[in-house]
């Protein structure tokens, strides 16, 4: 048995040529293929001479081309070996949801149906220029970060995949304008579109189907500056009411997807806010709903009322802005607000030190006056308030 090399200078580079010869009284084999550097061409050598060494053990063995399964193979295989590489590891060691998102849509692409010998960067551009009609730039970027690491684990998941995504490619997609920075959302709402949208979402949810109280959830942002997977994650069991105080799970930090677990002051509106919610039971969260959906119902209800701007996570911004009038020092809001760097905020503290409205003492005036004036359908409503 013997591992070759076999290096050729091109007019694009130097390229490297690895042959494998597995030979025995009964048994023979040979593969070969060409790779644009050594330690990916090794690390394909070792794992087909590995495969043919176990074949050539068997009885009446009969070679199996080790190409298709270690070498030449599709984005989509590859992608579903690392898939289940990285579903074997130890969760805090494993990606991000989203990530694993990404991962599974490369699998569904019209580029996971091509091989290693087969794609190039250009098949990457056509197909972002394509996408563009339906995302951003930014999302473009983050899909593509994602799979440009996946493919450098080539190593730990035993499979080679071509490095496609080079740094030239990268480039070239910034060149083009195909991928970009996510553009910082500085949108304010005003009290008047808070109101409004208070006014709104209450009507809705005293339908008899209606499960989500939208306008608790918006007023909670803005007090807590919570994200909305934080507030749709957050426990009664885990509430400390006498302190004013809420344990955060796996709060975002770049450095640490799982385990960053952090206690964090609340306010007495969200202690309000909390005590109308209804206990569900056998469930321990007091917002059960998916931060996805939230965000997607307040970005259709803003478009309908005519301030497409605002967005869900504008509430946060209005939050943070808020605890800056209050005169809060930088420290003191990265605190509640989650930021792991200082400079993020910095933004923030230009603003006047006016005193904020108090948008929850209003909020709860139209919601009684509401109750007084309408039919409870809602049973969730009636059980939080206690109405038979």
């Amino acid at each position: 048995m013997s591992i070759s090399l076999d290096i050729r200078k091109r007019k694009k580079g130097t390229v490297y040529k690895y042959i494998v010869r597995v030979r025995t009284a009964h048994f023979q084999a040979q593969e070969q293929m060409t790779f644009p550097d050594r330690s990916s061409g090794l690390a394909w050598a070792k794992q087909v001479e590995k495969e043919m060494l176990k074949q050539a053990a068997q009885d009446n063995p009969e070679y199996d081309a080790a190409r298709s399964r270690s070498g030449d193979i599709t984005l989509k295989d590859y992608l579903e070996k690392y898939q289940t590489k990285i579903e074997s590891l130890p969760k805090d060691k494993q990606i991000s949801h989203r990530d694993m998102l990404a991962i599974k849509f490369w699998q569904r692409s019209k580029l996971g149906k091509l091989r290693s010998n087969q794609i190039t960067g250009d098949h990457l551009i056509k197909y972002l220029d394509k996408r563009l009609e339906q995302v951003t730039p930014s999302t473009n970027h983050l899909y593509v970060s994602v799979l440009r690491r996946a493919i450098d684990w080539q190593k730990r998941v035993g499979y080679f995949f071509k490095q496609f995504i080079t740094d030239s490619v990268m480039k070239e997609l910034w060149k083009l304008k195909l991928v970009g920075k996510s553009r910082r959302h500085d949108v304010r709402p005003t009290t008047d579109q808070v109101l409004m949208l208070y006014r709104e979402l209450l009507a809705v949810y005293n339908y008899n189907s209606s499960v989500i109280p939208y306008h608790h959830l918006m007023l909670f942002s803005i007090y807590s500056t919570f994200r909305e997977g934080e507030i749709c994650g957050i426990k009664r069991s885990q509430l400390d009411r006498e302190n004013g105080l809420v344990i955060i799970e796996d709060r975002k930090d770049p450095s640490n997807k799982f385990g960053n677990h952090q206690k964090v002051p609340i306010p007495a509106e969200c202690i309000e806010i909390i005590d109308r919610q209804p206990v569900i039971e056998g469930e321990d969260r007091i917002f059960p709903y998916k931060a996805k959906s939230v965000s997607s119902r307040f970005s259709i209800l803003t478009e309908t009322l005519g301030f497409p701007e605002v967005r869900f996570h504008s509430f946060r911004h209005d939050g943070i802005s808020r605890l800056f009038e209050h005169k809060m020092s930088i420290p003191e809001v990265a605190l509640r607000s989650g930021h792991k760097t200082w400079e993020h905020l910095r933004r923030y503290t230009h603003l006047l030190h006016n005193e904020p409205a108090d948008l929850w003492g209003m909020c709860k005036v139209i919601e009684n006056e509401y109750w007084q004036a309408n039919e409870i359908k809602n049973p969730r409503v009636r059980e939080a308030l206690g109405v038979n």
